[in-house]
């Protein structure tokens, strides 16, 4: 483990610097499917978000850049997942200069479920604990339909329960008070959105296409039946999708 400022990440491998953006978890610990797959042609870095205050996204995005320096790069690909997503697009606009290549997993500019969100802010942070049987089921569900193997489910399990229930409803109240919509033209590096069709915490793959549609530089890969859960599933191996998406000439909004 290595430190940057008070950001904890870990780097293995060798080569062009990725860097994985961990969802609403935080923990960083759930790249363990896809990371051994990068790190024979990437230095592939995980780390922890930040788990106490009320930070924002300019701190979350902070904390990216400062790893990137600390490593002594100047740019990395930047990699992240469903709320990751939301810091990877919030990086991409604030440190362009730093953005070799943008993937972005099951995400979205801005939580159109308004209702939502707001009740989700509002028992996670009275009932966090009492709210575990239920987040438990939802999150077995999803995993199911990714076919995670049950070893796996446990690693999966482990790093939850490790969620900083403070961390976890400020991350809620930021996903509230996005909105990248009129912005996302100005990305201009280039990009990949991944979406899951079995998804069912979000309209992933409207999201996907609607984000590629304002981004000249992007494409969008649709993968037949994985859900939200998919970088934990067999059905998507990112290191053959950015081998795939490697020339990004054209946008592409169904493949």
């Amino acid at each position: 483990m290595s430190n940057s400022g008070s950001t904890q990440y870990r780097a293995e491998g060798s080569g062009p610097l990725l860097i994985y953006v961990a969802g609403l978890d935080g923990t960083g610990r759930l790249f363990f499917k896809q990371s051994p797959r990068l790190t024979s042609d990437y230095r592939v870095v995980t780390f922890r978000s930040r788990d106490h205050g009320k930070f924002t996204y300019d701190d979350l995005t902070g904390d990216l850049a400062g790893i990137i320096r600390d490593l002594g790069e100047e740019k990395a690909i930047i990699i992240g997942e469903s709320f990751g997503g939301t810091v990877a697009l919030s990086f991409a606009l604030r440190y362009p200069q730093m953005v070799e290549r943008l993937v972005v997993v099951n995400s979205f500019p801005r939580f159109r479920k308004r209702l939502t969100i707001n009740l989700g802010i509002k028992l996670s942070s009275g009932m966090f604990s009492a709210l575990w049987p239920l987040r438990r089921a939802a999150n077995r569900l999803g995993l199911a339909i990714d076919g995670v193997s049950s070893a796996d489910r446990e690693r999966f399990w482990t790093a939850i329960r490790t969620v900083s229930p403070e961390a976890y409803t400020q991350r809620l109240r930021l996903i509230a008070e996005l909105d990248l919509d009129s912005r996302l033209h100005e990305i201009r590096v280039p990009t990949l959105f991944i979406a899951g069709d079995r998804d069912l915490l979000l309209p992933s793959v409207k999201e996907a296409r609607v984000m590629a549609a304002r981004i000249p530089t992007a494409k969008v890969k649709i993968v037949e039946g994985a859900g939200h859960a998919c970088l934990l599933g067999d059905l998507v191996r990112l290191d053959e999708l950015l081998f795939e998406s490697s020339d990004y000439a054209v946008v592409s909004n169904a493949t």
